[in-house]
């Protein structure tokens, strides 16, 4: 039989099967719909951690002395040999951080002070908006100038384009104006989201305006490559080296954390993914079941297609390609209803959720395998069955 007449055959009994086909077509689109909506919710859910984790502002590393009681402190000559020493260390940033906090007409507000010099931009990951950072110069010198965040500009003055602009602040109990030379988008989104209120505005300020060369550094905070171990060492040897450092050196590798957290969001929309795969084992054991039916039903036309000498490879294929059409037209419906169901969150919760080309090719395909896979063992059965005895009834 020429493969057109299969493909004519296949459709007219799945026209023929009427509700049985209905119902097999509505489960195989039921599982290739929810596959497609938890794979574009899970899509959004994992750019939006991914940009919520990285708004944090931190990567590279970050080391310390692991025993800060035997009073020896981590100062900027620490940072500043290890730049010139460490190859893995493409900038060192001593940070010191203070409570203060900021008032500018009927605003006003608790923040986090944070010392750094002009590495930030290479140590945080910042964006500016307007203005700029801090420079060297700045850095060195305890000049009052400032580096606010997005929602801090915001609610000081109305804008983000604040460079130049005043406002008070209080740092070690004194209240002084500060000059705003730059604003860098929000980095606490996350945290906010998590802790509320608790999570305070950070500001950023010239290092010498919290700590002097030869006070401790809470932190140094490092823009490096490779692995923490070797960091490590290195640091270690500077340390205990040129400087005479007693005390060991911790490090703690910020980006792996961030990189780690991002693979579990990932590895979780693959979960959900994989729940979402068992309505298609559920479709296509649907599917096979009314395949078997159909053999059964047609038992009598099975048999005088065999007599008039049909061979028992059409048979087989004429099942194989009924319960596949059965399953692409119901992909396809489920494709149309995802797309629907994509849209309508899109209108109500404001993100952008729509599935991928790709997830929508991979369901189709799933699909479309399922009704191969459906297909075989009712096709194996129709196609073994004797002539005779199926016309007898």
């Amino acid at each position: 039989m020429r493969p057109s007449d299969l493909v004519r055959l296949a459709w007219g009994q799945v026209r023929r099967g009427g509700v049985r086909s209905l119902l097999c077509g509505c489960t195989v689109a039921i599982g290739v719909c929810a596959i497609s909506v938890i794979g574009a919710v899970g899509n959004v859910a994992q750019d939006e951690m991914h940009e919520a984790i990285h708004a944090i502002g931190l990567r590279g590393m970050t080391c310390y002395l692991e025993d800060a009681s035997t009073g020896e402190a981590l100062t900027p000559a620490f940072a500043e040999a290890v730049m010139e020493s460490c190859p893995a260390v493409q900038a060192a940033m001593p940070v010191k951080y203070l409570n203060g906090s900021y008032q500018n007409g009927f605003h006003s507000g608790n923040a986090l002070l944070f010392g750094v010099d002009s590495h930030m931009q290479q140590v945080l990951d910042v964006e500016v908006l307007s203005g700029r950072l801090l420079t060297a110069g700045e850095a060195n010198q305890p000049v009052r100038r400032a580096v606010i965040s997005e929602s801090l500009a915001k609610q000081l003055f109305g804008r983000t384009e604040v460079a130049g602009r005043n406002f008070y602040l209080t740092v070690g109990g004194q209240e002084q104006i500060f000059e705003i030379v730059g604003v860098i988008r929000d980095q606490t989104q996350m945290l906010t989201g998590l802790a509320g209120s608790a999570v305070p505005t950070i500001i950023y300020l010239p290092y010498a305006l919290l700590a002097d060369g030869t006070q401790a550094a809470d932190q140094v905070l490092l823009a490096c490559t490779g692995d923490t171990q070797t960091v490590r060492s290195q640091l270690n040897a500077i340390a205990q080296g040129p400087l005479g450092l007693r005390g060991r050196i911790g490090v703690q590798n910020l980006s792996g954390y961030l990189n780690t957290v991002d693979d579990m969001a990932q590895k979780a929309v693959w979960v959900f993914l994989l729940v979402a795969g068992i309505s298609m084992i559920v479709a296509l054991g649907a599917v096979a079941g009314g395949m078997l039916s159909a053999a059964h039903d047609m038992r009598e036309e099975i048999g005088i297609y065999r007599a008039i000498g049909g061979r028992q490879t059409d048979v087989f294929w004429l099942f194989v390609l009924q319960a596949t059409m059965i399953c692409a037209v119901g992909a396809g419906l489920g494709l149309t209803a995802a797309q629907g169901l994509c849209l309508l969150a899109t209108k109500l919760t404001g993100y952008t959720v729509a599935t991928s080309p790709g997830l929508m090719a991979g369901c189709f395909g799933v699909a479309v395998g399922c009704g191969v896979l459906s297909g075989i063992a009712p096709a194996v059965h129709a196609a073994h069955l004797d002539p005779v005895q199926t016309m007898r009834g």
